[in-house]
């Protein structure tokens, strides 16, 4: 069981109500300092998941969010204040939104420090230089097929998470836009992930991908575990439709022979390489 998953929705939620609970309290008290600064702590997590969520048009972010944190620390010192404040007719919360703050700022650091992070190893068979092991994987059409159908033209392949996880579908529009200098470079994509066909058809159609571009099904995890990038029970809690189990983010390109020109294993999830980055390796 994955800990990390399983709470993190329970924590949004928490972080949410609390911010709500906290604006309800800064109008019922007249702006009671404490209480600004609860708010403060509380509300940068929902407010950044939610923008991700909603308006991600990069693959990737800052990796420790560092303006979410200065607003969670200005925060937590305004609830500090408000707290110790010696007028006793200016603090009638007494210590409860200085435990609000505290944990909205727990929160947070749980989420840029412990959730974000992968914890992985560097995988033994994405060696730059090496040829990559045969990995199995099957068309939407159902046609197993493996890496070695790779060999004859330059690879990106790309191991994503699933249509629920937006810098996934956002790293898929930066290539997507760069489809035709692929194709120039006579360059095949091949999107990865263990999710439905139905899913992975979605993103056919929404991206209006051309015959150089496939989705390919990675059935029980066995090329993500064959390269040692599987993310045993990562699915958030509630992404209702989608397998528990995921894979880490990975961009690998190939040369013609299926030798390993790049390879991006990032440990942060919100962290994905700019296309710039392995673009050249493609074009060489």
């Amino acid at each position: 069981m994955n800990m990390k998953s399983l709470i993190l929705m329970p924590l949004l939620m928490g972080s949410m109500g609390l911010a709500i609970w906290s604006g309800v309290k800064i109008w019922s008290t007249g702006g009671e300092i404490a209480w600004v600064g609860a708010f403060l702590t509380t509300v940068p997590f929902p407010a950044f998941i939610t923008g991700i969520m909603t308006v991600a048009r990069r693959a990737r972010t800052p990796s420790r969010l560092p303006a979410s944190q200065m607003v969670t620390f200005l925060g937590l010192g305004l609830a500090i204040y408000g707290t110790m404040m010696a007028d006793g007719a200016a603090n009638t919360s007494g210590n409860v939104p200085l435990a609000v703050a505290v944990f909205g700022l727990v929160v947070l650091q749980w989420y840029v420090r412990i959730y974000s992070s992968y914890g992985r190893k560097k995988s033994a068979a994405i060696t730059v230089g090496k040829p990559l092991p045969q990995i199995p994987l099957e068309t939407l059409e159902g046609k197993s097929i493996s890496s070695a159908d790779f060999v004859g033209s330059k690879t990106l392949i790309v191991f994503f998470r699933a249509n629920w996880c937006p810098l996934c579908m956002a790293q898929m529009k930066e290539i997507r836009e760069r489809a035709d200098i692929l194709a120039a470079a006579n360059v095949q994509v091949k999107f990865i992930t263990n999710q439905s066909v139905a899913k992975s058809r979605e993103l056919v159609v929404k991206f209006k991908f051309p015959d150089q571009i496939q989705v390919l099904t990675d059935r029980d995890l066995k090329a993500a575990k064959a390269l040692s990038i599987e993310d045993m029970g990562g699915t958030p809690t509630g992404m209702v439709g989608y397998p528990k189990d995921t894979v880490m983010a990975t961009v690998i390109t190939l040369d013609e022979q299926g030798v390993v020109t790049f390879g991006d294993e990032t440990d942060n999830y919100r962290v994905r390489p700019h296309p710039d980055t392995f673009m050249s390796a493609l074009e060489a």
